[in-house]
């Protein structure tokens, strides 16, 4: 790998911090595009090097090895912006924190949406790739287009339902970085800001705090992952620094000094024993990144 000509670029980046499980080690290199002429500047170098590469938002759903990434992480935190187009439309960069973006925007205006995005961690570009969301909603839903780049260039694309689903979408390739999205939102008569409310309540009531990825597994068809985890008698089984949440089943929790092995084994006990209890599989949500059980 050659070294980056970027003023963005930072060798021996430490992970951890970026990660809500505060687990991982260095990446070889960081670049930190602040706009998109500079993003566009760090694909056209990272086509031409040999080494593995991701993309980072907040961190909210990602376990990263202990031991780094060895290769190329691409943030896009620096994608701050938010811009009023008229009309009810937003172009949203990826980077923006996705609370920030309630705030700014549904809350701010009285938007419908609040109930399928309150409480979820993470940034704009990270909930646009995996369509986040509730029962109440996903955030593709609210799209009118994503713009998105590559290594063959920068598009906007326009979005419509058959291009996402439950906790996915087929706009955006896993290398890609979701540079921002355009939104369409819709004024409505149902108070947003008492429906957030009630919905971060409830999350603190029945999710716990602290250090972890949200959800670990995607929910079954026709179950849910955190009542099979906890039908298994597994709330509260530790590894090292790491716990099954005895909150919710599927929260895995970095509640002393967990290692990122600690929660990769937790991961593996649950799919595992729900398996050989229920023959039902499931499916990681987070995204691992050079992590095996021992």
């Amino acid at each position: 790998m050659n070294s980056a000509p970027f003023d963005f670029a930072v060798v021996n980046y430490p992970l951890a911090s970026a990660s809500l499980y505060n687990v991982g080690g260095p990446a070889d290199l960081a670049l930190m595009p602040r706009n998109l002429a500079e993003v566009e500047q760090a694909y056209e170098w990272l086509s031409a090097q040999d080494a593995p590469r991701i993309v980072l938002g907040g961190g909210s759903n990602v376990l990263i090895s202990d031991a780094g990434f060895p290769g190329i992480v691409l943030f896009t935190t620096q994608l701050t912006d938010i811009e009023f187009l008229g009309e009810d439309r937003y172009r949203i960069e990826g980077g923006v924190i996705l609370d920030d973006m309630l705030d700014e925007t549904i809350l701010k205006h009285n938007y419908d949406g609040a109930g399928g995005l309150t409480g979820i961690p993470g940034t704009v570009g990270g909930a646009i790739f995996m369509n986040a969301g509730t029962v109440n909603g996903s955030i593709c839903q609210l799209m009118e287009s994503v713009q998105i780049t590559t290594e063959a260039g920068t598009r906007e694309i326009p979005i419509d339902s058959s291009m996402y689903s439950y906790r996915g979408q087929s706009f955006c390739p896993p290398s890609g970085l979701i540079v921002s999205g355009t939104f369409q939102f819709t004024s409505t008569l149902e108070d947003q800001r008492a429906i957030y409310d009630k919905y971060i309540a409830r999350r603190r009531e029945t999710q716990p705090q602290g250090n972890s990825c949200g959800s670990v597994f995607k929910n079954p068809e026709g179950h849910h992952s955190g009542q099979l985890i906890e039908s298994c008698g597994l709330k509260g089984t530790r590894c090292g620094g790491a716990a099954i949440s005895e909150v919710h089943a599927n929260f895995i929790v970095n509640d002393n000094h967990a290692t990122s092995h600690d929660i990769m084994s937790l991961i593996k006990l649950c799919k595992e024993t729900v398996l050989k209890e229920h023959g039902v599989v499931l499916e990681e949500e987070v995204k691992i990144y050079g992590v095996e059980a021992e």
